[in-house]
């Protein structure tokens, strides 16, 4: 029958079920961080209400009511990318010293450390953790916001990876070879390393009163890690997926096949995008932090201009009636294809999930009355 060559099928109806239960109870854990974060960001606008003072705009409990997802993010972003790169040093270091054996016959597998089997490591944690936060996000965040981008690329993930979660779906999504599709989810992961990178380079321009060096250095090595998330899928396309497109022929898994090449491409593309965005306001805008008066963010009638966010405009470089007359303009000229350019800008540099952007935003499908 069809169903039993399908690896999502396989997976679901032939797998232990311990994604299922772990994905189950790692979802539980990102809700509670979740209703934390709309907690805040309900607590601080009650308090503003009440009082009509603000509290500091730059401390943790204002940026969280700003952005009340960035506590669920920075967990997923950090544990996924400590977990994929943990398994990967062990997984070279076992690899090296099997190498270094006079006998190789006695040689263990290299994804065994100590008796632990790295890949079931990564296949009840790492990938359960990582579902799990892709979906209370997209419940979140993505459907209320409406925010399709992020929405799809939650999609995407969730899709390429669960196959690989149990070795019923990862023997037909590997076209045979369960090692190298989990080694690819794997590395792929360690991508998340330049998220957390971001989110931390998100603190830090709305925490920072002066320039600081360290700021320059952070955004050294987001731009890096962006850079290197294009050649990473580059060559993990290249080297490691196309070659082998005959098996999968030969396996019957040419829609596995498709989908794999599609993850990585699309992943890889975006990943370009945005690097190029960062770097578009030259070398000064990257290395140079200009202290902004307040996080408008924390207005809950306003939002982050995401264009100006992104290319490091602060509050003071255009007078008011030049930033109205701008507003004016955008909001005529704007497109559906720039609604989604400006998501992907926002969505690398953090500001997309700040509160109010949605309504500052102005609909493409308004015109001119």
């Amino acid at each position: 029958m069809a169903w039993q060559n399908n690896p999502w099928t396989a997976c679901f109806l032939h797998g232990e079920s311990i994604f299922e239960i772990r994905f189950l109870l790692y979802s539980i854990g990102f809700i509670l961080l979740s209703f934390i974060g709309n907690s805040c960001h309900r607590n601080y606008h009650a308090a503003v209400k009440k009082s009509n003072i603000s509290p500091d705009a730059r401390s943790i409990k204002s940026l969280i009511a700003s952005r009340p997802t960035v506590i669920a993010a920075t967990v997923h972003s950090v544990a996924t990318s400590i977990i994929a790169v943990g398994i990967l040093v062990l997984y070279y270091t076992n690899q090296n010293e099997n190498n270094n054996i006079d006998n190789p016959s006695s040689s263990s597998s290299p994804w065994i450390y100590q008796g632990i089997n790295l890949l079931q490591i990564w296949q009840r944690v790492g990938l359960p953790i990582s579902l799990a936060y892709f979906v209370t996000d997209s419940y979140f965040y993505c459907l209320p916001r409406k925010d399709v981008l992020i929405f799809v690329h939650h999609c995407i993930m969730c899709f390429c990876h669960y196959p690989v979660s149990d070795p019923a779906g990862a023997i037909l999504a590997g076209a045979g070879d369960i090692e190298w599709v989990t080694w690819i989810s794997i590395v792929g992961y360690t991508s998340e390393v330049s998220t957390a990178m971001m989110n931390y380079r998100w603190y830090l321009i709305n925490t920072l009163e002066e320039n600081w060096i360290g700021f320059g250095i952070v955004n050294l090595v987001v731009v890096a890690s962006w850079g290197g998330r294009v050649i990473l899928f580059t060559y993990l396309l290249v080297v490691e997926i196309f070659p082998r497109r005959i098996d999968y022929v030969e396996q019957g898994q040419v829609f596995t096949y498709g989908m794999m090449v599609f993850g990585h491409a699309g992943i890889g593309l975006l990943s370009l995008h945005w690097c190029l965005v960062m770097c578009r306001g030259g070398l000064k805008s990257l290395f140079v932090f200009k202290k902004k008066k307040a996080p408008k963010v924390l207005n809950p009638e306003q939002g982050f201009s995401f264009a100006d966010e992104v290319a490091g405009k602060s509050d003071d470089d255009d007078d008011d009636a030049d930033t109205a007359t701008n507003g004016k303009k955008r909001r005529l000229s704007i497109t559906p294809l720039k609604v989604i350019e400006e998501e992907a800008e926002a969505y690398k540099d953090g500001t997309i999930f700040s509160e109010g952007q949605m309504q500052k935003r102005p609909s493409p499908s308004k015109k001119k009355q």
